[in-house]
């Protein structure tokens, strides 16, 4: 487990994101002609999120809502929010807005299972609680396993999650979520806060 903690996990996601960039070269290229078709400003959406450490750094993603939408109302929860472009709806339900973040993984910035990045206002409630600070001692990911399930937690519901994954991380665990995850890809499901059941949590 530490072998695969320390150098083959990264090993690993390098040689998915290499491979997932020539594979999806041309179809990001066509996303990112949509974008600038479908609405005014930049092709990619930019933020800065914590990550391991807590040491910041700047996350990549296709831009899926108006220019300067998030200063204008935060991260969008509903379907309906206007801010939503017609295309950020597709690639929000697909979930190919997260594809620039393998340029993110290349980088040494995220892996592509764990914790999801969140902002540092985001966490500052949680940061004197050890077991949820765990979440910031792995690198982040482009899925977490949270996500085989629901992927619009509510942000305590989050903390637990990744900080079980990180307490039980083995290549196993994070197979089962890769795989795991191409179903509510597939289907689009759970996407936003106001479209999911309560999802019960397995606690430790």
């Amino acid at each position: 487990m530490i072998l695969y903690r320390k150098f083959f996990k990264r090993a690993i996601d390098t040689t998915l994101a290499a491979g997932g960039l020539l594979v999806f070269g041309v179809p990001m290229l066509i996303i990112a002609a949509c974008i600038k078709l479908d609405s005014k400003g930049p092709v990619f959406f930019r933020q800065e999120r914590l990550g391991k450490g807590m040491k910041p750094f700047r996350i990549f993603k296709f831009r899926t809502m108006c220019d300067h939408a998030y200063e204008m109302g935060g991260i969008a929860t509903s379907a309906s929010d206007p801010r939503i472009t017609k295309v950020g709806a597709f690639l929000r339900r697909t979930s190919l807005d997260e594809l620039p973040q393998m340029l993110n993984i290349l980088r040494g910035e995220m892996a592509i299972i764990g914790p999801r990045p969140i902002l540092d206002w985001e966490f500052e409630p949680y940061k004197d609680n050890k077991r949820y600070c765990k979440r910031h001692s792995v690198i982040p990911g482009m899925f977490c396993t949270a996500d085989i399930y629901n992927r619009a937690l509510t942000r305590d519901e989050q903390m637990i999650y990744d900080a079980q994954y990180v307490e039980e991380l083995t290549f196993q665990l994070d197979l089962k979520a890769f795989i795991g995850i191409f179903a509510p890809v597939l289907t689009g499901k759970g996407v936003y806060k106001d479209e999911n059941d309560k999802v019960e949590i397995k606690q430790q």
